[in-house]
């Protein structure tokens, strides 16, 4: 044989080995192709974040409650979006110059991060000095002092915040920083993957945002305690509780009816009727009857009399039974 010859033929290869298949990813067998980026996975479940979400949004009607005794002025508080994308993306999309401080939560070891945009940071700080809340002209970065100042606003908000948590988690806050520039402040890597937490808030005429940012480390020992079913089997009942809810629940009147068919009669019969006259129903003895309760039937019983006076007897529920008419 030749040395330069080829022992198969390119046709009798494609023959002993055939194409990959080309088409889309609902072929039988195969398995759809789902894009996946590992720079920014998701830690946290749908239900984990509508969790988040739940909590948060009683969190902005306890700060819309508290705030207006404390600034004086009428304050809402309004949940715009609970969501989770990287520290670094998070950074990019705030304004600079902005207010931002580093909180710590002492029982879960570690930090959070608390930013106000300039349109609202402004005006609390002009009304915590006894101004009437007026923002700036031109944006410029908040100073020092402005910074402790606002730090009184958060020291308010750190307190909604924790009574938002309490039932999870109890835990006390403390700021341990204060930033203007947002690529300053680096509380955990850029690739970090983070739960961005967006309100906007009024007081007075202005109106500006405010975010959290809870790095899912942070979250992780407590997120389980804060999803809906984890929340509803982790509260125990007493028995005291139990007794005191059916004491007051027993106390409770409902109306409790029984209707015989329905029958006609002529209005000029109607006219006639008088006290001792007797109505003839074509509703028989032995047949059953609708028993209901606040009109809304829910058991099926029989006619029948006791110490002269005429009763129903309950002789099943009404679903069990069907309607007796």
């Amino acid at each position: 044989m030749n040395e330069n010859e080829e022992l198969l033929s390119a046709e009798e290869m494609s023959a002993l080995v055939p194409p990959a298949p080309v088409g889309d990813a609902s072929t039988p067998g195969k398995r759809p192709i789902v894009p996946y980026n590992f720079r920014r996975p998701d830690r946290l479940s749908k239900e984990e974040i509508r969790s988040l979400y739940l909590l948060h949004d009683l969190f902005a009607h306890g700060l819309s409650s508290s705030l207006p005794l404390f600034m004086r002025a009428v304050s809402e508080v309004n949940l715009i979006s609970v969501d989770q994308q990287s520290y670094g993306d998070y950074l990019k999309g705030l304004a600079d110059p902005t207010s931002i401080f580093t909180v710590a939560a002492k029982s879960l070891h570690g930090v959070f991060a608390v930013e106000f945009g300039s349109s609202i940071a402004f005006p609390v700080i002009d009304r915590m000095l006894g101004g009437e809340g007026k923002g700036l002209s031109s944006p410029r970065a908040a100073t020092e002092l402005e910074l402790q100042v606002l730090e009184g606003f958060l020291a308010v908000i750190n307190e909604s915040y924790r009574e938002a948590w309490k039932t999870h988690v109890e835990f006390e806050t403390e700021i341990v920083g204060r930033e203007t520039r947002p690529q300053l402040l680096q509380i955990i890597p850029p690739n970090g993957i983070v739960v961005t937490i967006v309100y906007q808030v009024q007081i007075g005429d202005a109106k500006g945002l405010m975010s959290i940012c809870l790095p899912v480390e942070l979250l992780e020992p407590v997120i389980k305690r804060a999803t809906i079913n984890a929340y509803s089997s982790g509260i125990p009942t007493s028995p005291e509780a139990t007794n005191s809810l059916l004491k007051k629940v027993s106390t409770i009147n409902f109306p409790v009816t029984s209707d015989l068919e329905k029958v006609s009669s002529a209005v000029s019969d109607l006219m006639s009727l008088s006290v001792g006259d007797v109505l003839r129903t074509s509703h028989s003895v032995d047949r059953p009857i609708n028993i209901c309760v606040a009109d809304s039937a829910k058991f099926v019983g029989r006619l029948g009399s006791l110490d002269g006076k005429l009763v129903v007897q309950i002789t099943g529920g009404y679903e069990d039974h069907g309607a007796a008419g």
